[in-house]
This record gives C-alpha cells, sequence and structure tokens, in this order.
C-alpha cells in the first residue's frame, strides 16, 4: 500500500521515542494525524516498512520480552502501547480502546512477517525455553563489558587490550562526535586564598576578598602526581571539563561552607570525542546486530556516569580500562553525564587541547548539599529467592 493510501497516520507531537521522531522529520508527509486528529501536519504513516521497522527497534529498547511474550508472562505487545505514560507514542486519552487498538493492529498484525532483520520474539512454539529472552536494551546488559569486568579481575589490562579494543572497534565510529574549537567548559578546584579585607562599619564583621585557583593551578594536574580518575590512571594527567559552572563545582564533590574556585577553558583544536550523553537508539537500530551495539553503548554510558565513592576509586578500573581503549582509538576525549548536576562532563586527554580564558576566575562558597535517594528492596527471612546469599553463600545454590 502506498503511504498516501495509509489508513492511519502519527505526527511528531505523538511520537515519544526519539527514533520515531527522526522518521517522521526525515521522511514525513501531510496528512491528518490518527492519534491526536491534528490535520494537515507532517505524520509517517503506521503501514510504512520503516515505521515498523522503528517501532520494533524501540519495543527492543525500552522493553524486555517477558513483557510482552505471552508464553514468558501475561504480556502482549499490543498491551505495552496502553502503558501510560508510554515511551514510544503518545495516546489520546480520550480516544476510544477500541480506535486505539485498530491504530495499533495496523503495525502490528503482521510484526512476525516484516523487517525482520530486527526480532521481537526469540523462539515460538515448544521451543520456546531453549532461547534466552530478550532483554531490554535500555538495560545496557552487555556480556562484553561483563567480560571485561572479569578480565580485568584476573589479568593485568594490558594483557586484555587488543582483544577488548577489537571488539568495540565496530561500535565506536557510530557514537563519535566533534567538540568544536571555540567551545567553552568550565572547570573547579576546592579552596581559594583570602587576601584582603575591608572594615565597612564599627562592630560588624569586615569583607573578605579572594582570590580563586586559576590558569596551570586550576588546569590539570601535573603528570605523575595526579591520583586515580574516571577516566585515568594514577599518574596520568587529563583534564576534567564540564558543561556548566554549576556541573564542574558539583562534581567535586564540596562540603557546605567550603570555597571553590571555578574558571573556564575553551577548545583549541576541533576535538574527536567518544559522546555518551546522547540517545544512540538514532544511529545503530536497523538490525539485531545494531541492537546489540546499541547495548554495549549503554553500558557504556551506565558506567561513565555511575559515581564511585572517594573510598572505592578501584570501582574505576574499567572505565579506564575503556578510556585507554578510546585513546588508542585515535580520540581526543569523552564526554558523558553528571550524575551529581544536569550538565556534561568532558575529559579531554591532551589538556593542552583547551586553555584557560583569561579574567574567567571566580570563587563560590557552598552553601547546601542535597543528596536525592531511592529505597531498595529489604531481604526477608521468610520469602524464596532464586539467588539467596545470606543462606547459601555468595555463589547461590
Amino acid at each position: 500500500m502506498a503511504e498516501s493510501e495509509s489508513k492511519h497516520f502519527v505526527c511528531i507531537e505523538c511520537c515519544v521515542s526519539p527514533l520515531l521522531q527522526e522518521l517522521v522529520k526525515r521522511a514525513g508527509i501531510e496528512a491528518k494525524c490518527s492519534l491526536c486528529n491534528t490535520a494537515a501536519v507532517k505524520c509517517t504513516s503506521t503501514e510504512s516498512d520503516e515505521f515498523l521497522l522503528a517501532i520494533k527497534a524501540s519495543i527492543r529498547y525500552y522493553f524486555s520480552e517477558w513483557q510482552y511474550h505471552s508464553k514468558l508472562g501475561d504480556g502482549t505487545l499490543e498491551g505495552l502501547f496502553f502503558i501510560e505514560p508510554n515511551p514510544i507514542l503518545k495516546f489520546n486519552p480520550a480516544q476510544s480502546a477500541i480506535d486505539r487498538e485498530d491504530i495499533i493492529l495496523s503495525f502490528l498484525s503482521d510484526v512476525n512477517e516484516r523487517q525482520m532483520q530486527v526480532e521481537v520474539f526469540t523462539a515460538y512454539g515448544r521451543d520456546i525455553y531453549n532461547y534466552l529472552p530478550h532483554i531490554a536494551v535500555s538495560e545496557g546488559e552487555s556480556s562484553i563489558l561483563s567480560s571485561a569486568v572479569q578480565a580485568l579481575t584476573e589479568k593485568n589490562y594490558f594483557l586484555v587490550e587488543d582483544e577488548y579494543e577489537k571488539l568495540l572497534s565496530p561500535v565506536l565510529r557510530s557514537i563519535s562526535a566533534t567538540v568544536k574549537t571555540g567551545t567553552r567548559w568550565y572547570r573547579a578546584r576546592m579552596g581559594a586564598t583570602q587576601v584582603a579585607a575591608n572594615f565597612t562599619e564599627m562592630g560588624r564583621p569586615p569583607t573578605y576578598f579572594y582570590e580563586g585557583h586559576k590558569d596551570q593551578s586550576i588546569g590539570a594536574p601535573p603528570v605523575g602526581v595526579s591520583t586515580a580518575g574516571r577516566v585515568n590512571r594514577p599518574g596520568v594527567s587529563y583534564l576534567y571539563l564540564a558543561s556548566t559552572s554549576e556541573t564542574a563545582a558539583a562534581e567535586i564533590r564540596p562540603h557546605p561552607g567550603e570555597l571553590v574556585s571555578l574558571g573556564c577553558f575553551d577548545v583549541t583544536k576541533d576535538l574527536s570525542i567518544v559522546d555518551l550523553t546522547t540517545n544512540h537508539l538514532t544511529k545503530l537500530w536497523r538490525t539485531d546486530e545494531e541492537l546489540e551495539m546499541l547495548v554495549l553503548v549503554v553500558a557504556m554510558e551506565k558506567m561513565f556516569s555511575t559515581t564511585a565513592p572517594p573510598s572505592n576509586r578501584s570501582a574505576y578500573t574499567v572505565t579506564q580500562f575503556l578510556g585507554e581503549l578510546f585513546r588508542r582509538h585515535g580520540f581526543d576525549g569523552v564526554k558523558f553525564r553528571s550524575t551529581v548536576e544536569a550538565g556534561d562532563n568532558l575529559v579531554i586527554f591532551d589538556p593542552a587541547y583547551a586553555s584557560w580564558v583569561e579574567g574567567s576566575s571566580e570563587v563560590v562558597k557552598v552553601k547546601s548539599v542535597k543528596y536525592a535517594s531511592d529505597p531498595v528492596p529489604l531481604f526477608d527471612e521468610n520469602k524464596q529467592y532464586d539467588l539467596d546469599h545470606k543462606r547459601y553463600g555468595k555463589n547461590g545454590y
């Protein structure tokens, strides 16, 4: 069926998945959206091959197979689109369930026969239990990264670098980006020097004036004396920057009442970096093989964005290992999300590729620090567990 003859269309406003949004931008036609009923807007047909492939890739990204395979659980593919809020499509709450199902079935009715380069089911019939069901790509359960973690507990890193560089090589160019010359970033360092004071009123405390760290004193530490960081090994000097001054300050974990020196650095050349801050579903989605590559990317995103406490810097062993592989592959740095602020972090392997901005020095006093927490499930002596470390040890049964 030609796209212009399609029964149902979806506009970009009703697309939640970035992959579907990109599809509408790239190949949309003017039509009436079947979800929000807006007329004469740019839409994509729900019956097109591209739309179905993007839907299948989005299902694989956001959902694990047990959530929609009826032989593994009590869910169905159609049921995924009745979940609110929905990570794939935005539905009109006033729309009847029958009308919604009609739209959903327009692209799911033959999901097992079309666009077979992406599979949503592992197997059918009696053979289902002989296969490992798909885990949501967004979970980042990468066997490659898991094996790297294990390998680094058994061997020196330089004995396994070549092996994992080859495994990472196919995916790295897909997640590369460029940081342009002149891009401004921020850096923070604990402390400042009190250098003057003014007495403004008898009996009141003076106003103190400070000089912050700047230029080389706020830049990358000297080679040989730097401590282990998220990306650098001990003694290796990398330049850690952030996209905002607030992120830079938060990343050094100051306590209330402490002074923090801030300043700016400008990138002095176009940098080729590994970018772990964007949703790479829009790049790796057209085949099962690409989705497997995306699992590795998500796993790296999560690992770089997970902060290790000062008491356990050994947790950075794997991110240091990956950073070195990125550098060996010709990249100038890596960008990843901050977990303590809304901005991003940029680590430049050669500090000479960013220069201090004269006059950008600033000193701030930390007023408060806010922590966010999530409760974790508690162990119940009266329940049975698949793995019970308390009763049977760390190796389970």
